[in-house]
C-alpha cells in the first residue's frame, strides 16, 4: 500500500481553519501511524529504533511510541519535527522515493500542529461561551425554582435573629419593651472555635457540615447567628432556612444549595429523627460530596445528638437501621462545637464587666449555677410555673403540658392536636380535680398554657403554617425547655391509660405510632402496643408488628410473638417470621422454627429455610436438612439442594452429593450440572460427566465442558481435554481454547499449545496466539514468538507484529 494515500487526501485539511479539532487530530494521528509504518519498512541497517528516537528527542521511549502509534498528541511540535527529521534522514539514506518522503516534511507537520491548536482555541472559546450561556440559564432556572420554595433563600445580611429562630429574651429590670428583645452577646471560648470553622469553610471550595450541639436554651442558635454575621465574606452569601424536613427535601430537590449558600438547620434533631429524616440525611450526605463552597449549619440538643449517633441496637429481625444516614451525617461532620450549659467563672467575670444591659443584668441576678441563657429565654420561669401548678385551675394546664411532655419523650415529637391533649389530660388529674373541673376547663387551660411568660415563651407554642402566614389551627408545640425538662424529670414515669387511648385515637404518622407502640410494650401496655402497631402498619410502617414480636419473643411470650409474626407477614413483612424461626432454632425449638420458616417462605422470604437447612446440616441432622432444602426448593430457592450437596461433597460423601445435585438439577438449577459433572468425573464416570456437561451447555453454561477439560488435562488425557474444549468453544465459551493452550505452554508442550491456538484462530479468536506470543517472548524464545505473531497476523490480527516489535524494542532487541 502507498503510505501517502492518506497524506494526499488530507492535504487541504492539514491547513484549513474551519475543520473541527477532533477531525484534524484524527487525520494527524492516522498520518503519524503511516510515518511509523514507513519507519518499520526501512532496512535494519538505517532504521532508527524507538529508543534511538527517544534519545535524540530527550523524551521517554513510551512517549515516542505513543506519538507514532497515534495515542497521544505531541505538546511540543519542535520535538516532533526533530523526530520526523531523523526518520526522514534515514528514509533518504535508504533511497525512499521522493513522493514518499513528502510524508516526512517537518514543515508540513508544524503547519498541521498549529492548525489543530488554533481549532482547539476556537472550540474552547465556543465552549466557554456555551458554558456561560448554560450557567446563565441554570442560574435563571435556579432562581425561578428557589422562588417557588416554601422557604426560599435570601442574602445572609437580610436575615434577622428572629427570622433564624433565635430565642427572644426577657426585657429585664421591670421593663416591658415591645417586640423582639435581643440582649448583648457575651463571647465564650466555643464562639472562637465556631467562627474559625466557618471562616475556613468560607475560604475553601468544599461543602461542609458544622454542628452546634448543647442542651436546650443554652444559646446554640444565638452562637451560630453571631458566628455567621461575624465571619467576613459571608455577608453576600445566600442563606436558606427550611422549617420542616419536607421543606428541606424540597430545597435539595430543586438543587438550591448552589455554591456560596448556607443551609440553616435549626433544631436539626427534629428534622432528622422524623419520618423523612433519613431521606434528608441521605440527601445531605450526597450534597456534601459535591463542590462548594456550601456551609450546612445544624443545631442539635446534646441528648438528640447522642441518640442519632449511637450504634443501632442489635436486632434479630434484620430491620432497617433507623438512623443509618443521620449517624453517618453527624459523625462525619466537618466540625462539631459544643455549647456549655452554663457560664463559667471567667464568662461571668466578662459579663459583669459589660455595659449595662437590662436583660443580662436581670438574668445575672436571677440565674442559678450560671444558667444565664436559660433565664434569658424564660426556660427556668416556665419550669417554675409548671412545677408549682398543683391546684385548680393551674393543675389543668399542668395536665395538658405533662401529656405533651410524655408524647414528645415517647416518640410523638411533633405538633400535637388539641384534641389529643384534651383526651389525654384526665389521667394526669386526681378524682377530686376532675370532679371540680368546670365546663370550660379545657379552653381555659389551653389559653393559660399558651400565655407567654415574661412575654418571651409559652409552655405550648402555636405552630406556624408551612409556607404561609398565621398559625395552624388546632395544634400546639411543646416549648423546647419544657421538652428537655420532661425527658429528664419523667424518664421513668408511666403515662396513664388515657394517654395511650388518646394517642391511638389522634396520632396519624406511621413513625410516631410505631415508636409509641414500642414504648407501650416496654411499659407492659400490651393491648395498647398491639393497637398502635396495627395503626402504624395501616399507616405504612410494615415493621411495627415485627418490632413487637421480637420484644414478646425475648420476653418469653412465644405464642404472642408468633401471632404478631403472622400479622406482620399478612401485612407484607415476612422477615419477622424468618427472624423468629432463627431465634426458635437457636433455642432448640426445631418444630416451631420450621413452622415459622415455612410461613416466611410462603410470604416470599426463603432465607430462613436456607439458614435452618445449614444449621441442621452442621448439627448432623442430615434428614432434617434435606427436608428443609426440599421446602426451600418448593418455595422457589432452586439452589437449596446444590448448597447442601456441596457441603456433603466437601466432607467426602460423594454419593450423597451426587444425589442432591441431581435433585437440584431437576429443580432447574443450571449450576448443579457443573457440580454433577465434577463429581462423576472424579468417580471415573467420564461418560456421565460429559452428559452433564452437555446438559449444562444446553442450559446456557458451556464452562462445564471447560472444567472437565482441565480435569482431563491434569489427569494426562490430553486428547480428551482437546475434544472437550472444542465442545466448549462450539457451545460459546470463547476462552476455553486459549486457557488450555496456555496450560499446555506452561507444561512444556509448545506444539500442543500452538495446535489449540490455531483452533481458536480458526474459530475467529486470535487471543490464544497473542497470549502464547507474549509467553514465548518473555521466555526468550524470540523465534517462536515471531512465528506465532505472524500466524496471528495471517489470521487477521493486524497489531500482532507491531506488539512483538514493541516488546523487543523495550528489551533492547532490534531484530525484526
Amino acid at each position: 500500500m502507498d503510505v501517502l494515500d492518506g497524506w494526499r487526501g488530507t492535504g487541504h485539511s492539514a491547513t484549513t481553519e474551519d475543520g473541527s479539532a477532533a477531525a484534524l487530530e484524527e487525520e494527524f494521528f492516522d498520518d503519524l501511524k503511516r510515518v511509523e509504518h514507513l519507519r518499520r519498512q526501512l532496512p535494519a541497517g538505517v532504521r532508527p529504533s524507538l529508543r534511538d528516537l527517544a534519545t535524540h528527542a530527550q523524551r521517554s521511549h513510551n512517549t515516542i511510541d505513543n506519538w507514532l502509534s497515534g495515542k497521544a498528541f505531541p505538546a511540543d511540535v519542535e520535538v516532533l519535527a526533530g523526530v520526523i527529521a531523523v526518520i526522514g534522514q534515514a528514509a533518504t539514506r535508504a533511497g525512499v522515493p521522493r513522493e514518499d518522503a513528502v510524508l516526512l516534511d517537518p514543515r508540513r507537520w508544524r503547519e498541521r500542529h498549529g492548525a489543530i491548536n488554533r481549532a482547539r482555541v476556537r472550540e474552547a472559546e465556543r465552549a466557554r461561551r456555551g458554558r456561560q450561556a448554560a450557567a446563565d440559564l441554570v442560574g435563571a432556572e435556579a432562581q425561578a425554582r428557589c422562588g417557588a420554595l416554601a422557604d426560599p433563600p435570601q442574602r445572609l445580611d437580610r436575615w434577622t435573629a428572629a427570622g433564624l429562630r433565635v430565642h427572644p429574651s426577657i426585657s429585664g429590670m421591670g421593663s416591658h419593651a415591645p417586640g423582639f428583645v435581643l440582649p448583648s452577646y457575651v463571647e465564650r471560648p466555643h464562639d472562637q472555635t465556631l467562627r474559625e470553622a466557618l471562616r475556613t469553610a468560607a475560604e475553601g471550595v468544599e461543602a461542609v457540615l458544622v454542628v452546634v450541639r448543647g442542651s436546650s436554651c443554652t444559646g446554640k442558635t444565638r452562637a451560630a447567628y453571631e458566628a455567621v454575621r461575624h465571619v467576613r465574606g459571608l455577608d453576600d452569601w445566600d442563606l436558606v432556612f427550611p422549617r420542616t424536613a419536607s421543606s428541606a427535601l424540597e430545597v435539595m430537590a430543586v438543587r438550591a444549595l448552589v455554591p456560596r449558600t448556607i443551609l440553616w438547620l435549626d433544631d436539626a434533631h427534629q428534622l432528622l429523627s422524623g419520618s423523612e429524616g433519613e431521606d434528608l440525611a441521605a440527601g445531605l450526605l450526597s450534597r456534601l460530596t459535591q463542590p462548594g463552597p456550601v456551609i450546612v449549619v445544624a443545631t442539635l440538643w446534646d441528648a438528640a445528638f447522642t441518640d442519632l449517633t449511637a450504634p443501632p441496637r442489635e436486632r434479630a429481625f434484620g430491620s432497617a437501621d433507623p438512623h443509618r444516614h443521620a449517624r453517618a451525617l453527624l459523625t462525619g461532620a466537618t466540625t462539631v462545637v459544643r455549647v456549655p450549659s452554663a457560664f463559667g467563672a471567667e464568662d461571668l467575670r466578662v459579663l459583669d464587666g459589660l455595659e449595662v444591659d437590662p436583660a443580662l443584668t436581670e438574668a445575672r441576678c436571677a440565674s442559678r449555677e450560671g444558667k444565664i441563657t436559660q433565664t434569658l429565654a424564660a426556660g427556668l420561669q416556665l419550669v417554675d410555673r409548671y412545677e408549682s401548678a398543683q391546684e385548680p385551675p393551674a393543675c389543668y394546664t399542668r395536665a395538658l403540658v405533662t401529656a405533651a411532655m410524655d408524647a414528645y419523650r415517647l416518640g410523638w415529637d411533633a405538633p400535637l392536636p388539641d384534641a389529643f391533649l384534651r383526651d389525654a389530660a384526665p389521667g394526669y388529674l386526681t378524682d377530686e380535680q376532675r370532679t371540680g373541673a368546670g365546663p370550660h376547663w379545657f379552653a381555659s387551660a389551653l389559653t393559660d398554657a399558651r400565655a407567654r411568660v415574661q412575654r418571651v415563651a409559652a409552655a405550648l407554642e402555636p405552630v406556624p403554617l408551612p409556607g404561609g402566614m398565621g398559625a395552624q389551627p388546632g395544634v400546639s408545640r411543646l416549648a423546647d425547655y419544657l421538652d428537655a425538662h420532661g425527658r429528664a424529670s419523667r424518664e421513668d414515669a408511666a403515662p396513664p391509660q388515657s394517654f395511650w387511648t388518646a394517642a391511638a385515637d389522634h396520632a396519624k404518622n406511621a413513625g410516631h405510632l410505631a415508636r409509641l407502640s414500642r414504648e407501650a410494650e416496654a411499659r407492659g401496655q400490651c393491648h395498647d402496643a398491639e393497637r398502635l402497631a396495627g395503626l402504624a402498619t395501616d399507616a405504612g410502617d410494615s415493621g411495627a408488628y415485627a418490632m413487637l414480636a421480637e420484644l414478646r419473643e425475648r420476653a418469653g411470650d412465644r405464642q404472642g410473638a408468633e401471632r404478631l409474626a403472622r400479622l406482620a407477614a399478612d401485612g407484607g413483612d415476612p422477615r419477622c417470621c424468618a427472624a423468629l424461626a432463627w431465634m426458635r432454632e437457636r433455642a432448640g425449638d426445631q418444630q416451631g422454627a420450621e413452622r415459622l420458616a415455612r410461613l416466611a417462605a410462603v410470604a416470599g422470604d426463603t432465607d430462613a429455610l436456607r439458614s435452618l437447612t445449614g444449621m441442621r446440616e452442621r448439627a448432623g441432622d442430615h434428614q432434617g436438612a434435606e427436608r428443609l432444602a426440599r421446602l426451600a426448593t418448593e418455595a422457589g430457592d432452586r439452589a437449596a439442594f446444590r448448597r447442601l450437596g456441596r457441603g456433603r461433597e466437601q466432607t467426602g460423601d460423594a454419593e450423597s452429593a451426587e444425589r442432591l445435585y441431581e435433585l437440584a438439577a431437576g429443580a432447574g438449577d443450571r449450576r448443579a450440572y457443573n457440580a454433577l459433572a465434577r463429581v462423576l468425573e472424579r468417580a471415573g464416570n467420564s461418560q456421565g460427566a460429559e452428559e452433564m456437561a452437555r446438559l449444562a451447555a444446553e442450559a446456557g453454561s458451556p464452562r462445564c465442558y471447560t472444567t472437565l477439560a482441565w480435569m482431563r488435562e491434569r489427569a494426562g488425557d490430553h486428547q480428551g481435554a482437546e475434544r472437550l474444549v472444542r465442545l466448549a468453544a462450539d457451545a460459546g465459551d470463547r476462552h476455553a481454547l486459549r486457557e488450555l493452550a496456555e496450560l499446555r505452554e506452561r507444561a512444556g508442550d509448545p506444539q500442543g499449545a500452538e495446535r489449540l491456538a490455531r483452533m481458536a484462530a480458526g474459530n475467529g479468536s486470535t487471543d490464544a496466539l497473542r497470549s502464547l506470543t507474549e509467553m514465548r517472548e518473555r521466555a526468550g524464545d524470540h523465534e517462536g514468538a515471531g512465528h506465532l505473531a505472524r500466524l496471528a497476523a495471517d489470521a487477521g490480527d493486524g497489531d500482532a507484529l507491531r506488539r512483538l516489535d514493541r516488546i523487543r524494542e523495550r528489551t533492547g532487541d532490534q531484530q525484526a
